[in-house]
């Protein structure tokens, strides 16, 4: 999941079929984050750290 904070935030395309999104505004934060145990383990932070 990723997380965007800031102001004035807009979406000016979302495509779920390629995953794209394009954001426009005053970006103040962008979080990664793996909420699902068995995704951390097979996802980057799994590979880097086994």
């Amino acid at each position: 999941m990723l997380t965007v904070k800031g102001e004035n935030l807009r979406i000016n395309k979302l495509s779920l079929d390629t995953s794209e999104v394009v954001v426009e505004g005053e970006i103040y934060n962008l979080a990664y984050s793996e909420n699902d145990l068995d995704k951390k383990q097979s996802g980057i932070l799994g590979k880097i750290f086994k």
